[in-house]
């Protein structure tokens, strides 16, 4: 009984003392990598960075007793951050705290979906997923999350509502171009690109991020218009729906099944895809479960280590 409830549980029998510190190791390493992961994934999704940091808590551990996956782990995740952001904007309306409570809801809304799902053994769809469309689907998304951020990374202020209207207000205010924003975002990149090359087993955003950040407090570069995230608020916020409506709530569920769908397709693949690598086998429909108990924030999703 116990097994089935936690099937996770089954990676630790036989495990070896000797393990145990490169494991800790791992670990360490991991939560290093989070903190400069989860922070821009939270403001892709319209969210504050430090709302990156609480969903990185509890569901690490909650995936990895129900997950049958051994390589994966639970974390922000840019396709899905982004189609929350598509989805709350118009309900929001530039009102900060509704938005947060609409991001509650929806992430809600995501993880029944997945559970009850789970429940009627939907998983079994993962055998209908085409890899080849999923990628397509992915880099579809990268490159509206490339215009997305034309405005963080140049200083350029960028308004509207699609790709086309926000690649317009980025060339019409060119002249607003910051120089300054600008040569430090493209080092940061041009570091993870030589990280991802060279040393593509090292955690490159942390190794990328930290000096960048380090430049910027030594030498004072908010001064020249450099903008900071600020102050992070401590301790975990208290649940709450806010204002939120049942009208609210209907309007979400078609964003909900996409998020579901389009987070599910991404792990399974991916799960699958290293199971075979190492000889393991993975339950879709475990997945499936997993990913529901673990939703406590849009954007969520299992990604690779």
């Amino acid at each position: 009984m116990l097994a089935r409830l936690f099937p996770g549980l089954e990676q630790f029998k036989g495990y070896q003392r000797a393990w145990l510190r490169p494991d800790l190791l791992a670990g360490v390493t991991g939560a290093a990598y989070l903190i400069p992961q989860d922070m821009p994934y939270a403001t892709i999704a319209g969210l504050p960075p430090v709302a990156g940091l609480w969903a990185a808590i509890g569901p690490l551990a909650v995936y990895t007793l129900l997950a049958t996956s051994r390589q994966l782990s639970v974390g922000p995740e840019s396709t899905t951050a982004l189609l929350t952001a598509v989805a709350l904007a118009p309900l929001a309306m530039g009102d900060p705290q509704r938005y947060a409570a609409l991001a509650a809801v929806l992430a809600l809304l995501v993880g029944v979906l997945a559970l009850a799902g789970a429940a009627v053994r939907l998983g079994v769809l993962a055998d209908l997923l085409s890899k080849p469309v999923l990628v397509g689907y992915l880099a579809g998304t990268a490159g509206i999350m490339i215009v997305g951020q034309l405005g963080a990374v140049t200083g350029v202020p960028v308004e509207g509502e699609s790709i086309l209207a926000e690649t317009r207000s980025f060339a019409d205010n060119l002249d607003h171009w910051h120089w300054v924003t600008f040569w430090l975002a493209a080092t940061v990149l041009a570091g993870l690109l030589l990280l991802a090359w060279r040393a593509p087993r090292t955690p490159g955003p942390l190794i990328a991020v930290l000096p960048a950040t380090a430049v910027v407090t030594v030498f004072s570069l908010d001064r020249f218009g450099i903008r900071l995230i600020g102050a992070i608020p401590t301790g975990i916020p208290a649940p709450g729906s806010g204002t939120v409506t049942m009208t609210d709530v209907t309007a979400l569920i078609l964003p909900a099944i996409g998020i579901a769908v389009v987070g599910f397709s991404d792990c399974v693949l991916t799960a699958r895809a290293f199971a075979a690598r190492h000889g393991d086998r993975v339950e879709a429909n475990t997945e499936l479960a997993a990913l529901g108990a673990t939703t406590s924030r849009p954007g969520y999703c299992t990604d690779s280590r």
